[in-house]
């Protein structure tokens, strides 16, 4: 059956032709000049779409299929611009229109919510430009999985549990983790109206749930599109730009090649948008054609990325396997009939919550220092839970322990060890620090068990931002000093878990980050001048301080401050204490 306020797009100044209402007893009459509120009587119901007849004075016979165009129905018409895609959005008249497969045919789902919220089924649009469903074997084979209609979901936190009581079925997982799963699917279903996006990836060995991983989750995503490792780069990024939905890689462990690096490129290219990916037309070379490879995607892997863009865009769940009993072995019809009418759901909530989202709209939450790639993270999530306080405060603890994570898994990283040495070696108050200290400092050996040499750690500190080494005459030796500034130095121990919290006597002392010593304590109590312990803020140069010339004698380097703030050597500042009983 079709409600009369589905042919709207049919509508002739405020009404419709005349039309057919059948009767409950069976009986038909008919209406002219029906306006769109006309209230059905008690005994009435509306015709379905064969018995609705349009304007029969003049288009005797015609259906309401050709009316909107049904190609079917209509193969005289005239030639137009044809487009096909899966979508269509109107951002100004707020319509969508997605392509569905009801198993047999592809068409669209048009959703309208201006005035008031109506969905009617269309096999094309027709505004000037035709717009026609994608086909192709990816439909049939199951490749991609799409909708079948929109279904009713009730609320919000009704589909939330719905969603988690589903995955909980199927898949065993923390509640942390089960969370932020939602939050990815819903966030995959409106993913363009956000500027970046980051990915979810599970992590582990073989048998312990990867796989299991991927199909329960993916499978709830904006149109998944599933695939594996061993495919090439060309089809992917030609499958992302036909689609636009999530792509679902199964193990993404790339070995090293031409064809894995391509790969590697389009899941670091497609985290952001308006970065496409060219190539030359294979028919006419001089035309270039533009592919997109923005959207979501969900990974499988069994050992971390060595390209460190890719890993830091990755969410990670390490998976361990499961005690769990109650977990079926293998997926079954249940599970994809589930999955189906969760996916109609999620249609729906897209529908109504497209144009709701204002990915600018930033909630009143304090998070603390983020680094940026988390805050990336954090603009695109909570926009979907803005008004939602509790949400948020979920979000906000899983955002913390994610960055606390982020951390750890840094300095347990090689440029981890060489920070650690650093950190080792300013806290023992050296000063001319060259490469060479850090490696014998952490003792850093080859595959062949010797000491690795200055130069293996040249990239490392040339990635972390440490600028040309300053050859330097120490003592006896000439050492090839790695120029420090303190604000750079500060920053680098925040990413790796350690600050700069004061100086004693020209040494730098540090605290991990985290945990309070007696000095963080009792740091408000030293800003006296009359004491020698002064206090270093986070902008000041510490090595500028240390550096600088005796204000007494010129000659030695400074280790310390008189009462004026001003540096003196050891041997001043000895003197200067027992002429004026400083202590």
């Amino acid at each position: 059956m079709y409600k009369l306020e589905e042919l709207t797009d049919i509508k002739k100044e405020g009404s419709l032709p005349v039309v057919k209402v059948l009767n409950k007893d069976g009986s038909t009459k008919e209406v002219k000049e029906v306006s769109t509120d006309y209230e059905l009587e008690s005994n009435e119901v509306f015709a379905t779409k064969q018995e609705w007849i349009i304007d029969q004075e003049k288009k005797l016979g015609e259906t309401f299929d050709k009316a909107i165009q049904d190609p079917k129905e209509n193969k005289k018409k005239s030639k137009q611009v044809e487009i096909y895609t899966s979508l269509y959005i109107n951002e100004s008249s707020k319509i969508i229109a997605e392509q569905i497969f009801d198993g047999e045919h592809s068409k669209f789902c048009v959703y309208n919510s201006n005035p008031t919220e109506s969905i009617r089924y269309v096999y094309e649009l027709d505004i000037g430009i035709i717009y026609k469903p994608h086909f192709g074997e990816e439909i049939r084979k199951e490749a991609i999985f799409l909708p079948t209609k929109a279904e009713e979901y009730g609320t919000d936190e009704e589909l939330d549990k719905e969603i988690k009581d589903h995955i909980r079925e199927w898949l065993d997982v923390p509640d942390d983790v089960l969370q932020f799963a939602v939050w990815n699917i819903k966030r995959s279903w409106v993913f363009e109206r956000f500027h970046t996006l980051n990915y979810l990836r599970a992590l582990g060995d073989t048998g312990q749930g990867k796989s299991r991983f991927l199909d329960v989750l993916g499978y709830l995503h904006y149109k998944p599109i599933a695939t594996s490792g061993a495919s090439t780069a060309a089809p992917i990024f030609r499958i992302i730009d036909k689609w636009r939905g999530t792509l679902i890689m199964d193990e993404a462990d790339f070995q090293k090649s031409d064809e894995a690096q391509d790969i590697i490129k389009i899941i670091n290219q497609g985290y952001e948008k308006g970065r496409h990916i060219m190539r030359c037309d294979k028919d006419k070379g001089n035309n270039v054609n533009f592919f997109d490879p923005f959207c979501p995607k969900i990974l499988a892997t069994r050992k971390n990325f060595e390209d460190k863009a890719v890993e830091s865009r990755c969410i990670t769940q390490v998976m361990t396997g499961t005690m769990r009993k109650d977990i079926k072995w293998n997926l079954n019809k249940d599970f994809f009939k589930k999955t189906l009418e969760l996916r109609n759901k999620l249609l729906m909530w897209r529908f109504r919550n497209y144009f709701k989202i204002n990915p600018d709209k930033n909630p009143d939450l304090d998070l603390g220092e983020l680094e940026p790639r988390v805050q990336q993270i954090v603009g695109s999530f909570c926009s979907l839970f803005v008004d939602n306080d509790k949400q948020l405060q979920q979000f906000k603890e899983f955002i913390k322990n994610y960055q606390e994570e982020l951390i750890d898994e840094r300095r347990n990283s090689f440029a981890g060890n060489v920070i650690e040495g650093l950190h080792k070696l300013i806290e023992r108050g050296e000063e001319d620090i060259s490469a060479k200290d850090i490696i014998e400092e952490q003792d850093i050996r080859n595959k062949k068990g010797n000491l690795i040499s200055a130069r293996g750690l040249s990239s490392t500190l040339k990635s972390l931002g440490f600028k040309k080494p300053i050859i330097k005459r120490v003592s006896t030796v000439t050492k090839r000093c790695i120029p420090i500034n303190a604000n750079h130095l500060n920053t680098l121990f925040k990413r790796y878990g350690v600050t700069v919290v004061t100086v004693v006597g020209g040494t730098p002392i540090l605290a991990k980050k985290g945990k309070q010593t007696e000095l963080d304590s009792n740091r408000k109590h030293r800003n006296n001048r009359n004491n020698v312990t002064q206090l270093v803020t986070e902008e000041e140069p510490i090595y500028d301080i240390i550096h600088l010339p005796c204000k007494v004698c010129g000659t030695e380097p400074s280790h310390i401050y008189n009462k004026t703030g001003e540096p003196l050597c050891q041997t001043c500042f000895e003197g200067k204490q027992a002429q004026t009983g400083l202590k």
